[in-house]
């Protein structure tokens, strides 16, 4: 019978079936190995897709905005605006900025309810929504409540209100309350609140999707409140119930009367940039550096989770591989190529990622799904639940290939072994060619250009848009460090020889491990990838921590020293004839009036006890309060002004000027001229820009004692500067007195896209000054400190401004509310008074050791579970030692000596390759400080490998079971 010599038909669909089977039979038949290969895989799929489920729950579709917005009306209409000429808006109208022409008279709009309802089109029900503050005593203090006046129970309102319990109001003296009010003030339906505006009865609880339950809202009719409490156009919102959307061309008419539309119809089709002309630019959305910053990190973050995913699977498979070499020869000697041999592992991969990923995907999945409708359920706003399958599915899609990966090199590695009849061979290590070394040196010159392109991609500008900067930078980092990571594997068989190469001087156990890591490279190599994998990831996120919240604390603007807080002596307010006026000028009726020192600071150091110091500081008398007071102030352009009260401040010389770039940060981010206090025009607090006083006052600000150069200065007329850069070269100062309303002087020189961060106002007086410089322990607002006598010789109207309080260390918060209490009481009901300086977040310090300690956590798992592997690969050599008579404690201590060398190697590979990766990663940032956390990594470094090779000593056993008899003849 002659042979039929021509190809077979699905071939390889048969080969991969009987792959698929062979592969099931040995998962069921190694089920703990199997399920943890599983498990690692299971893990990062489950925590990415339950953030991409939260995540996509808190970004709300369309439908979902305009009903939290609108309801069921096509819009609303608000005059908050009405007093500006020219008035401009955007598509999302008063979600976004509003532009007028400042330069132009203002023209009378119309200011109250009926006149606005005339100018509405005959298409529309008008229903008004107010919002107001009202006041209630809680705890002996007036507690603000946010108030909304209209009928918010409305079908129209259907999706923006939703009444929880009890009914609609029926009674002038009923109210509607949020879930967070009746908690705060302890009520339930059918108690009554005494509020500024009269008592009511709550007849309902209701839900505002807007905000969250826990806020406190209060919700009443506009005939339930009294006439100085009446709102007035620029508190109301109109919503217009009807079927005819509202466009842009009705949003233009509406702009010409001095309103802004939002609506419905312009959400969903916005006008084109023809359309709104030559302000489309003026509206668009600026790019967030936080947000990208922040997408960009998590990606890289997954990445090299999935890496590590990977590598410890990785290094799973190599130990079963071994253990189903058996099996694999016998197939082979059935007439299995080497593709079919490879198929066998790689399908085992496939099962396992696709069913560790479909694990991961619904865990994740389900436990988001249950925390979203959670926080749903107990009245969190701004929240929808949304499942992206697509993204799902396709996770589970990287997960099987990511289990394929992971068996990949094992499966080569065993079809070598078993083609070469090498049976018992099961050391022979092929990662000693020079092929290897060829192949990590080429990795590493292209994780080298891959991590310099985010710099050359800033340095050259090559992409003007900075979303698409950002995506190719991220891309470029993570394909970097992937092959960074991929280099150091390669690279690890050399360096442990190196590293090895003389260790006759070293302890038993040491040379023991030096050797047995040489000779088995197929179960260190794994090791060290899998720590150095999980050191990588976490010294990435350490080093974008630290560098984040060094950032934070850069840009925090300090109002006092630490642990100081300020009482103000004048308040503003309005009188009470004036509160409810509709069409009433900004400031008609507004008052000041001054606080009596010695009235506010007994109380606040009666409430804070023994550990509160005062000290009173006089100062310029504020532009603002002035005018207020002055008899000749007249408003103009809605500002109320006069020509007899100045604005005062320091003027600096030309050469301490500060440039500024196009993206608003120094040209010279190094440059001293743009830090400091004042550093930024307008950086004034509460504290007066010229203090007037002497040692006392000087002491309290500068957070220390002050110079006897200082005070000398001081006393004989001259000032005391915060700041180097209001020092002029002859050792002078300049105080100068300006309007605050004048144009400030312009630069002619300036380079293109480059302005001065501190504005120059033109001088009406100067004063040069003798100065000193002391700046203060924090960069704390205020120019100088000046004597009284020398206020007084310049003519600088003074008066006390706020006494300054300070602590050895933050009060309570029963000793801050025993303080508001006390003020009020010393003070009036209109009193505030400003807080505590408590520093930026100071919870940082506290988070980056937590940090560390669960990357040390995730390292030592990662350290643990391929010990563990070795550990089981390793139990024949540590049956030989102990049949030729080995302690127990010899044992203990060379499997703590293997996994202190692995753990080891891959800490240092790990945060080398972290580090550079977050740097690269913080490239396009101009300004990012790069902060490199070495104690972290310090404690890091020894902790890892020290904790693992204790968990060896311990996990080692000192009896073990006999495998084998021989006997020697």
């Amino acid at each position: 019978m002659a042979l039929n010599l021509d190809p077979q038909r699905g071939i390889k669909t048969q080969q991969f079936k009987l792959a698929l089977r062979l592969a099931w039979r040995d998962i069921r038949k190694h089920r703990g190995r199997s399920t943890l290969i599983a498990a690692l895989i299971a893990m990062p799929i489950m925590i990415i897709s339950a953030v991409l489920v939260v995540g996509f729950s808190k970004m709300p579709t369309i439908d979902e905005t305009l009903s939290v917005q609108f309801g069921q009306t096509v819009g609303r209409v608000s005059l908050q605006y009405s007093d500006l000429a020219n008035l401009r808006q955007g598509p999302l109208g008063d979600l976004s900025s509003v532009r007028f022409d400042d330069t132009a008279a203002q023209k009378p709009v119309a200011k109250n309810d009926q006149e606005f309802r005339d100018l509405l089109e005959a298409d529309y029900e008008v229903l008004p929504l107010s919002h107001i503050t009202v006041t209630s005593l809680l705890n002996q203090a007036s507690f603000p409540i946010s108030t909304t006046i209209g009928d918010v129970l409305n079908p129209a309102f259907a999706g923006k209100f939703t009444i929880l319990e009890g009914r609609d109001t029926a009674d002038p003296h009923e109210a509607l309350a949020s879930p967070g009010l009746l908690q705060r003030f302890n009520l339930q339906l059918g108690e009554k609140l005494a509020t500024n505006a009269g008592e009511f009865t709550i007849v309902g609880v209701i839900r505002n999707h807007q905000v969250d339950d826990i806020d406190s809202g209060f919700y009443v009719q506009a005939a339930d409140l009294p006439d100085d409490l009446a709102p007035d156009s620029s508190e109301t919102a109109y919503y217009l119930a009807g079927d005819k959307p509202a466009d842009w061309v009705f949003a233009q008419r509406l702009n010409h009367l001095g309103a802004v539309l939002t609506s419905s119809e312009l959400m969903r089709n916005p006008p084109s940039a023809e359309e709104i002309g030559a302000s489309a630019s003026e509206f668009a959305d600026m790019p967030e550096d936080n947000g990208t910053m922040l997408i960009a990190s998590g990606a890289l973050a997954a990445a090299l989770v999935l890496l590590e995913v990977v590598l410890l699977a990785g290094a799973a498979f190599a130990v079963g591989t071994r253990k189903q070499q058996r099996d694999l020869t016998l197939l082979a000697v059935s007439g299995a190529e080497s593709p079919t041999l490879r198929a066998v592992v790689t399908s085992g991969g496939l099962w396992l990622g696709t069913l560790g990923g479909l694990a991961g995907a619904l865990i994740g999945t389900g436990v988001a799904s249950w925390w979203i409708l959670h926080k749903i359920g107990t009245g969190d706003a701004q929240i929808w639940l949304h499942i992206p399958w697509v993204l799902i599915l396709a996770l589970v899609a990287v997960a099987a290939l990511a289990g394929v990966t992971a068996a990949l090199a094992p499966a080569r590695a065993v079809a070598k072994h078993v083609l070469r009849g090498s049976l018992g061979s099961r050391n022979a290590d092929g990662l000693r060619t020079a092929k290897n070394r060829h192949r990590g040196f080429g990795f590493l010159g292209v994780a080298f250009l891959m991590l310099l392109a985010p710099l050359v991609i800033q340095a050259l500008k090559i992409f003007e848009d900075f979303e698409v900067q950002m995506f190719v930078s991220t891309a470029c980092v993570i394909l970097g460090v992937l092959s960074l990571v991929t280099a150091l594997i390669l690279l690890t068989a050399p360096v442990i020889r190196l590293l090895t190469a003389k260790t006759s001087w070293l302890p038993l156990p040491l040379r023991l491990s030096s050797r047995d890591s040489v000779r088995n490279m197929s179960r260190t190599v794994p090791a060290v990838a899998a720590v150095l994998a999980a050191a990588t990831l976490a010294s990435t996120v350490m080093v974008y921590w630290s560098s984040v919240s060094e950032l934070e604390t850069n840009n925090y603007t300090w109002s006092y020293n630490p642990n100081q807080a300020a009482l103000p002596l004048s308040v503003m307010g309005y009188s009470a004839q004036a509160l409810g006026v509709v069409g009433g000028g900004m400031h008609d009726g507004q008052t000041v009036r001054q606080v009596d020192s010695d009235e506010v600071i007994p109380a606040a150091l009666a409430s804070l006890g023994t550990s509160a110091r005062a000290q009173v500081l006089s100062g310029n008398v504020p532009e603002d309060e002035c005018t207020l007071l002055d008899p000749k102030a007249r408003e103009i352009g809605g500002q109320l002004q006069s020509p007899n009260c100045l604005s005062w401040a320091l003027q600096e010389p030309a050469e301490n000027r500060c440039l500024l770039a196009a993206d608003g940060k120094p040209v010279d981010l190094s440059d001293w001229r743009c830090k400091g206090s004042m550093a930024a025009t307008g950086s004034a607090g509460v504290l007066p820009n010229i203090v007037v006083g002497g040692e006392k006052e000087l002491n309290s600000l500068l957070g220390r004692k002050a110079s006897s150069e200082s005070l000398k200065i001081l006393a004989s007329g001259g000032a005391v500067i915060s700041n180097p850069v209001f020092l002029n070269s002859d050792g002078t100062t300049t105080l100068i007195a300006h309007d605050p309303y004048a144009e400030l002087d312009e630069v002619a020189d300036l380079p293109e896209d480059q302005r001065l961060q501190r504005g120059i106002p033109p001088a009406k007086h100067s004063y040069p000054l003798l100065a000193s410089v002391e700046e203060p322990n924090k960069p704390i607002p205020y120019y100088a400190v000046i004597s009284t006598e020398t206020a007084s010789r310049i003519g600088m109207p003074f008066n006390e401004r706020l006494a300054l309080i300070s602590s050895d260390q933050l009060p309570s918060e029963a000793q801050n509310d025993a303080l508001s209490i006390a003020l009020l009481e010393a003070a009036g009901a209109d009193y505030s008074w400003e807080p505590f300086e408590t520093g930026p977040e100071s919870t940082v310090a506290a988070g980056l050791w937590a940090l560390v300690a669960l990357s040390a956590l995730i390292t030592l798992s990662a350290t643990s579970i391929t010990s563990g592997l070795a550990l089981a690969d390793g139990r024949e050599d540590h049956a030989v030692l102990a049949s030729i008579g080995a302690a127990p404690r010899l044992r203990k201590a060379l499997s703590a000596s293997q996994l202190l060398l692995t753990s080891a190697l891959g800490t240092v590979f790990g945060i080398a390759a972290g580090t550079t990766a977050a740097v690269s990663l913080q490239a396009p940032f101009r300004g990012m400080a790069v902060v490199i956390p070495w104690g972290h990594f310090a404690v890091l470094l020894f902790v890892v490998p020290l904790v693992g090779a204790l968990v060896a000593w311990l996990s080692t056993a000192s009896r073990l079971p006999l495998l084998r008899r021989r006997t020697l003849a």
